[in-house]
């Protein structure tokens, strides 16, 4: 079983890193989009038609596909007000609750997404001034979604395996490795 679990974190390791790069690219293209804007705004007196659109789009795309990396490494915002509930047998079986958690609320989110993107598949909607199909993006952003629940859900697997050393579990230093 942690043959198996080991060869699937690298193949969601891969697939995360693959979102993550897809991410960075839409950003380059937002910051690119930005440049041109400005520069029509200030220096031709002429904004680029529909950059709002394109950014709202393009935030969208950036924050939804970087999160099947977030949930993998961890690197998600963490408030730790009571420090010994991240180590040994307690803080292992909270981490394990919390990422059931983690994959309940992105399932739920999920399909709340899933459902705007098949009513926009079925009513053909488009944005406002490009008329971009609002489909595809969607999509897009519902299999970000979903990936990061089936990443949460292999990372409480991996944690459940290792129920053996669970006494020496410490969220600080096991959460963010996904080779460990």
């Amino acid at each position: 079983m942690r043959k198996f679990l080991t060869k699937t974190e690298r193949l969601v390791d891969s697939a995360s890193l693959f979102a993550a790069n897809l991410a960075a690219a839409v950003l380059l293209v937002l910051v690119v989009l930005t440049c041109i804007d400005v520069i029509g705004r200030y220096f031709f007196n002429n904004p680029l038609v529909g950059a709002v659109e394109l950014v709202q789009i393009c935030m969208g795309l950036i924050i939804f596909l970087s999160f099947p990396m977030m949930f993998l490494r961890s690197d998600h915002v963490v408030v730790d007000l009571v420090p010994q509930f991240g180590r040994g047998r307690l803080g292992w079986l909270v981490a394990i609750v919390f990422l059931f958690v983690t994959v309940g609320v992105a399932l739920a989110l999920g399909d709340r997404v899933y459902d705007y993107a098949t009513r926009a598949w079925e009513d053909g909607d488009i944005t406002e001034y490009l008329r971009i199909p609002r489909f595809p993006v969607v999509g897009l952003i519902t299999i970000a979604i979903f990936s990061a629940a089936a990443v949460s859900l292999l990372r409480a697997l991996v944690l459940l395996s290792r129920a053996d050393k669970s006494a020496q579990y410490n969220a600080e230093y096991e959460e963010g490795s996904a080779d460990s």
